[in-house]
């Protein structure tokens, strides 16, 4: 029976599955190639530099044979790329049946807001290695190139693959990846939301924490080193008002121990090396 799934991959605490501009312009192109390969429908997904997410709809061994067979492809491009063999190998991949119309709409609002949650832009539609360029377009010209009109020698060069049969649809952006809008269920996202202002107020609100919640993903989610002192400093400074962690004092440094716990799920070892304490001293306090 086809159903509505959110999947998830753990995320790398030290390498990045995607580093290049070319690393997620080839993985784009690896979704809209692996996707030919299943029977199921991808409503939208987004690419991180250390994760991804997923919403698909499809029976459950068909949803997780595609996310299987991409997250091969990635350890696949990460091998080529700096020799690590097992870079997703414990890496485990989480699957969350959405059961409910508003729990399918939260998870494609949460999964579409991981740019802006992360504070890498502040719109969701100027992320670019997502699907969210794909919805409530009109009659707004699709413009690139037919990959079936490129000879084999380049289509396999531009997509690095050997995979030669593309649908008629497929549209080879002038970015270098197949567009978003050519492999996405367009029309089922945009029967779920409507109407285009549904989907903006959707990605408006702040549906990280109720969704997390409810999908159990908050007890598995971590965040990079490079991203949790950024939010840091911003708790550093809204909660002591301070720019440094210099100018904090002992008892608030360790107030902070705890505020990162709760906020980003942070483990000892992460909370010690960002805020430069021991472990012991932070196991202390949590």
């Amino acid at each position: 029976m086809k159903q509505y799934y959110h999947v998830s991959s753990k995320a790398l605490e030290k390498n990045n599955i995607f580093q290049s501009r070319e690393d997620f312009v080839t993985a784009m192109n690896d979704i809209a190639l692996c996707r030919l390969r299943y029977d199921i429908a991808i409503l939208c997904f987004c690419l991180m530099n250390n994760h991804f997410h997923f919403v698909l709809k499809g029976s459950y061994q068909q949803c997780y044979a595609f996310m299987n067979e991409f997250k091969r492809i990635c350890a696949i491009r990460m091998r080529d790329r700096c020799g690590e063999v097992s870079g997703l190998k414990d890496v485990d991949l989480h699957f969350d049946l959405l059961d409910t119309p508003e729990y399918l709409e939260n998870a494609i609002a949460y999964v579409l807001r991981n740019p802006l949650a992360a504070r890498i832009i502040m719109m969701p539609y100027f992320y670019e290695w997502s699907s969210i360029s794909a919805y409530f377009r009109g009659n707004a010209d699709v413009t690139g190139v037919p990959v079936n009109t490129l000879s084999i020698r380049k289509r396999r060069a531009l997509l690095r693959t050997r995979h030669d049969a593309v649908p008629d649809n497929y549209i080879l952006g002038y970015d270098g990846y197949i567009l978003p809008s050519c492999y996405i269920d367009i029309h089922e996202v945009e029967q779920i939301f409507r109407h285009p202002s549904c989907l903006m107020m959707a990605l408006a609100r702040r549906v990280e924490n109720e969704f997390e919640v409810a999908s159990g993903a908050a007890g598995r989610i971590t965040v990079s080193d490079n991203e949790l002192k950024t939010h840091v400093m911003e708790l550093v400074r809204h909660e002591f008002g301070v720019t440094s962690l210099t100018q904090l004092s002992a008892d608030n440094r360790l107030r902070l121990c705890q505020m990162i716990r709760k906020n980003f799920n942070a483990s000892v070892k992460q909370i010690a090396r960002i805020l430069r304490l021991s472990q012991s001293v932070v196991s202390s306090v949590l």
